[in-house]
């Protein structure tokens, strides 16, 4: 049985979006990276935003209002469902909801692409959420800081010391999450089905190793 979704975890200047669309469209699979966030926005009736600041480490403030009980949650069945919020769902929700509720509808994104099959999946903790889930292929697209920092500043045409701050606060922040909140090491390889190092392998081996290992899963 091949994999019908791949889920990959990219490091910020490994090349691994790029890798990640190809993957996809060799595969015949829908790509999904912001397009969970807008639908978990949806699902949430508030704001994108609101929805990209929830996968990060909670803050400080946050947190004590949680222990204090000081924030009520709303279960995602209690979500206003598809349809466009109206601005009485969007304050409540705004004023309820913590990033805990959120990354419950990020998850049920997720699980629901997965169900469905046919996906390719990027970030949004998916080598997590989809650990125990048959035919799901969990892949890891990596590189060292200096090389990355060197193809991040290529590609988006900043100074190398930009591409630096930027590489070093993307790492901070995901491994922070992941870390926090779902208690893993997302660099740790036992929770991946294959690694991929692009230091020294071009895009077009990277692809065909995954598309090889997703046509191949037993």
């Amino acid at each position: 049985m091949a994999a019908n979704v791949v889920a990959l975890s990219v490091q910020t200047g490994s090349g691994g979006y790029a890798i990640a669309r190809q993957v996809a469209e060799r595969l015949g699979f829908k790509y999904y990276d912001w397009e969970i966030t807008l639908e978990a926005a949806r699902l949430a009736g508030v704001p994108p935003t609101d929805v990209v600041a929830a996968e990060r480490v909670p803050g400080f403030l946050e947190r004590m209002m949680r222990r204090l009980g000081a924030i009520s949650t709303m279960t995602i069945e209690g979500s206003p469902g598809f349809s466009d919020p109206s601005p009485a769902v969007w304050n409540s929700a705004l004023q309820s909801l913590t990033s805990d509720d959120y990354r419950q509808f990020i998850e049920r994104v997720v699980e629901g692409l997965a169900q469905t099959g046919d996906a390719v999946i990027v970030g949004h903790a998916g080598q997590h959420i989809l650990r125990n889930t048959p035919g799901a292929l969990k892949v890891f697209v990596h590189g060292s800081p200096t090389i990355r920092k060197n193809r991040y500043a290529i590609e988006q045409g900043v100074s190398l010391d930009d591409a630096e701050a930027a590489i070093k606060q993307s790492d901070k922040d995901r491994r922070g999450l992941l870390k926090t909140v779902y208690h893993f090491d997302w660099t740790d390889a036992f929770y991946y089905d294959l690694t991929l190092n692009t230091d020294h392998l071009n895009d077009d081996y990277a692809i065909e190793a995954i598309v090889g290992a997703a046509k191949a899963m037993p």
